[in-house]
């Protein structure tokens, strides 16, 4: 059978994109793709200039152009902490106002404990645990990297922070009538200023590993822009989870630990979130965006937008999701 120009046209793209794209999971070659996702406004004035042809070809290579353009331009500003793409790679601006959660005590109601800052290369962080103390936050945020929370210690928090392009600090603070504390563990530019800028995604030294005691009860306010999250807590009595990732592989688990209707609330720009909660636990999700794929395991759609567990009335603990996101992947698994 005579194959037609335009099959044989869009394989060879297809078969070359595919090449292209082993050869870097290879590592036979770097793509910068700050640099090459910068230019993403070529590929409308492509899209334009092939509906000026009227060809046969030229509505398929418009579709493909700015399905290429459009997550192209959500990946170029799909952080909020994210300034701008230059030459030399990634900025991350790190300064956070944002303060709205009303579930979050306010910090001038703590005493400030302690502030350490890290060092080049690797550094400890460590505070003690303060008998009696019944809540603890942890607000934790990076640019991109590689960051891990698991397992369990005897102090209030342990961690190891290995970085090359910027300055973790951790502060803790108290409140001795609550009997909570707040740990701020936040990472700021070199120099003056808060701006951290990335060159080379693939060889990048920015990581973190962090320990908790599991006494108290938790609530976390987590923010990354890129790179990989393990977030174990099963290990913990989990209250909240606010997680904000830009374009990031996230992977948070919870345990029977969790606290009675808690709360899960996610916001991801171009990001994979995998969730995984206990079978005895029901879920209710709630999940906004356009071009979202998700995998849910033994959810029931109730509505638009809206997913429960086989056992959410039936459970003695429930966790409620929220979902926001633009070009994301969320999964959420039962175990």
């Amino acid at each position: 059978m005579k194959q037609s120009s335009n099959t044989l046209f869009w394989g060879a793209i297809l078969l070359g994109l595919g090449l292209v794209m082993m050869a870097k999971t290879l590592g036979w070659f770097y793509i910068d793709w700050g640099l090459t996702l910068r230019f993403w406004p070529v590929l409308l004035i492509l899209a334009g200039v092939s509906l000026l042809f009227r060809q046969s070809w030229s509505g398929i290579a418009t579709a493909v152009l700015i399905a290429i353009a459009i997550p192209s331009a959500i990946i170029n500003a799909a952080n909020k902490k994210l300034d701008r793409w230059s030459d030399n790679g990634i900025e991350f601006h790190l300064d956070d106002d944002d303060d709205d959660d009303d579930n979050y005590r306010r910090d001038d109601e703590y005493k400030e404990r302690s502030k350490v800052y890290s060092k080049d290369g690797e550094t400890h962080f460590s505070e003690p645990f303060a008998e009696g103390i019944s809540d603890a936050t942890l607000k934790f945020g990076a640019g991109a990297g590689e960051f891990k929370i698991e397992g369990t210690t005897s102090q209030l928090i342990e961690a190891d922070a290995d970085t090359q392009f910027g300055n973790y600090v951790m502060t803790t603070k108290r409140n001795e009538t609550e009997k909570a504390s707040v740990v701020n563990f936040e990472m700021e530019g070199k120099g003056k200023g808060k701006n951290i800028r990335i060159r080379d995604f693939d060889n990048m030294d920015n990581q973190v590993k962090m320990s908790l005691n599991n006494t108290p009860t938790w609530s976390f306010d987590l923010g990354l822009g890129a790179g990989k999250a393990d977030f174990d807590f099963s290990a913990y009595k989990v209250k909240k989870v606010k997680i904000g990732a830009g374009a990031a592989e996230v992977n948070l688990k919870l345990g029977e630990n969790v606290e009675n209707e808690a709360i899960v609330e996610v916001e991801a720009g171009v990001a994979s979130i995998e969730i995984e909660i206990p079978e005895s636990v029901g879920c209710e999700l709630k999940i906004e965006g356009a071009l979202n794929s998700k995998d849910l395991d033994n959810f029931e759609k109730i509505s638009g937008g809206l997913y429960r567990t086989s056992n959410y009335d039936t459970a003695t603990k429930k966790i409620s999701v929220s979902y926001k996101g633009g070009l994301s992947q969320l999964e959420i698994n039962r175990y």
